[in-house]
């Protein structure tokens, strides 16, 4: 199946027209950001690996080849279902915030700052760029419990195509060279960094001949792999490779200590479920997009999307309303429930989800106010955060489906694009700016605290109907993942949508405001959104922003089929299935 659209650079006037295939096979499927990592997960599949093996692979391969959005200085969630066991888990491996991080480590200094959030702004953008950015990473810890718990093969095999491709590097694209000048001007604050990711003139290189391309390599990465394959995944919390990283950041300011390193720990819990259309959700639950991609979708059940059609206005209508009320309760309310009180039980009730269904009004947008304390049963009188606008998420998305119905959904990131910019010496990693994620202004539910998990987007899913795994679906792009992913749950779930009719049907986003609209959505449907109330922006989708965030699919057929899809508009994204 071929889907097919137009794209314009954003930077110049040329025009090209994106092909992009699903695939299918019924040995197995991967599917991701970057055709390198993909082809790891594949090849494992290929040398008798199960989902969990191939997965973990990918992740690792993912992190050398897509450094701008994920890596072992990031964090992440998994979701994954256990087909011998007919069950979905989670395994949680976000960042942390360090034991010395405070609200007065980032006082604010007036104004909305340059992140992708719109929080108030802080002096210096500490929390956005630099050493006070840095949270305890994740990635390392979650990656190896999962292969530990689920897989069939060792961390060295798994971490084999990662070692080799920070050894042999990474090919620059055009897409490489744009994602590199973007930010120049924060990669060349940062030596280590620069060294790596920049030519000997402070510029980005520039493939001339595609036949010779211009390659980044990362050495000290490879070898900190290896360190990881040889020692097992401890070493980077609290063995050699950890006091150098730990000891780096000391010294440069980052308010991190060697036990807040040691104590950190991946955790595997139960997933977050709704039920909808006749499927089961599985997403990731506490402080994550998933508790908010359940409540939108518990909320749309109710609205009956099927009824009104596919992307029509009275569907799109419904999707807004579902979209801003869990967005205002997410904002209100959500935190990490370990140090907050947070409604998580409550929001995901029959009760609720049945009140603000009932507020819905097909002729007109309705009013969506977060939940009252006495609704949800909230004793604290802490203010919800508000944040000005949102800028593009810089995070990565993955999914694999094996021959036996083993399945995997995962998101990880550095948050910001390049993360905090750091990269400790001698070790090739590029630490997360995760402090990013915390409301800057003290007192709300997801202020900056010591050893606290942020807030995050992130919102991994997959679906199941029967006792078996249908599709695996997730996307990057920051506040936009929960709207996307809950329309492409619906474009398989209600509408059973080709995968690649899935993926790539226009979206609209409201997680903030206007509402936001492809101009790939028909001109009659767009004036009826007008029309309803709703104040439409209308968004002309490129290859250099994920204007909806940027969604990865993997489906099983009634036949038993696996097919799977990436978004058109990602230039490197790929899928691979197996015969």
């Amino acid at each position: 199946m071929t889907y097919t659209t137009r794209a314009r650079l954003q930077a110049t006037s040329t025009s090209l027209t994106l092909n992009r295939s699903s695939v299918a096979g019924k040995g197995g499927a991967v599917a991701g950001k970057m055709a390198p990592a993909v082809a790891a997960g594949s090849d494992i599949l290929g040398a008798g690996g199960n989902a969990f093996d191939a997965a973990v692979a990918t992740a690792f391969a993912m992190g050398v080849i897509e450094p701008w959005m994920n890596g072992i200085g990031g964090g992440g969630f998994l979701v994954g279902w256990l087909a011998s066991e007919q069950r979905s888990f989670a395994i949680e491996y976000p960042m942390i915030s360090p034991s010395g991080a405070t609200p007065g480590m980032y006082p604010l200094a007036g104004g909305v700052d340059s992140g992708l959030f719109g929080w108030p702004s802080t002096k210096d953008s500490a929390n956005v760029v630099g050493y006070r950015s840095i949270a305890v990473p994740g990635t390392v810890a979650g990656l190896a419990k999962a292969l530990n718990l689920f897989g069939s093969m060792t961390l060295a095999r798994v971490l084999e195509p990662a070692i080799e491709l920070a050894e042999r590097g990474l090919d620059v694209s055009w897409h490489t060279t744009l994602t590199i000048a973007r930010d120049l001007a924060n990669l060349r604050s940062f030596p280590a960094t620069a060294e790596i990711y920049l030519d000997a003139n402070g510029y980005p290189p520039v493939t001339i001949e595609q036949e010779r391309p211009r390659v980044i390599r990362n050495p000290d990465l490879a070898r900190t792999l290896r360190a990881i394959a040889e020692d097992g995944p401890r070493v980077f919390y609290e063995g050699e490779l950890a006091g150098v990283i730990v000891d780096h950041l000391i010294e440069r300011g980052t308010p991190v200590t060697a036990a807040d390193f040691a104590v950190y720990t991946a955790r595997e819990s139960v997933t977050t479920d709704v039920k909808f259309c006749g499927h089961t959700i599985h997403a990731i639950g506490k402080g994550t997009g998933g508790t908010s991609l359940a409540e939108c979708l518990g909320i749309l059940e109710l609205l009956d999307p099927v009824a009104t059609g596919h992307n029509t206005s009275a569907t799109l209508h419904k999707y807004a309303h579902a979209f801003r009320q869990a967005v205002s309760d997410r904002y209100t309310y959500l935190a990490d429930p370990d140090l907050a009180e947070v409604p998580l039980d409550a929001l995901l009730s029959d009760a609720y989800l049945q009140a603000k269904a009932a507020r819905f009004d097909p002729s007109r947008v309705a009013p969506t106010e977060a939940g009252t304390r006495d609704e949800l049963g909230v004793s604290h009188t802490l203010d919800g955060s508000v944040a000005e606008y949102m800028r593009d998420g810089s995070t990565t998305h993955l999914g694999v489906i094996d021959a036996i119905g083993n399945a995997v959904s995962i998101t990880q990131t550095l948050l910001g694009s390049w993360g905090s910019r750091v990269t400790v010496p001698g070790t090739g990693v590029l630490m997360n700016n995760g402090m990013m994620w915390f409301d800057p202004e003290p007192g709300r539910p997801n202020s900056v605290a010591p050893r606290k998990r942020p807030l995050t987007n992130m919102a991994p899913a997959l679906i199941s109907r029967n006792g078996h795994i249908r599709a695996s679906v997730g996307s990057s792009g920051g506040r936009k993942i929960m709207n996307c992913n809950a329309q492409i749950i619906a474009n398989i779930a209600a509408f059973d949508l080709p995968v690649g009719e899935a993926v790539s049907a226009p979206r609209i986003d409201a997680s903030s405001r206007p509402l936001k609209v492809s101009s790939r959505i028909e001109t009659a449907v767009r004036e009826e959104l007008a029309d309803l109330g709703h104040p439409v922006q209308l968004i002309d989708e490129t290859l250099l922003t994920a204007d909806f965030a940027s969604p990865v699919a993997l489906t099983v057929t009634d036949d038993g089929e696996l097919e799977a899809a990436v978004d058109q508009w990602y230039f490197p994204s790929t899928a691979i299935a197996l015969a």
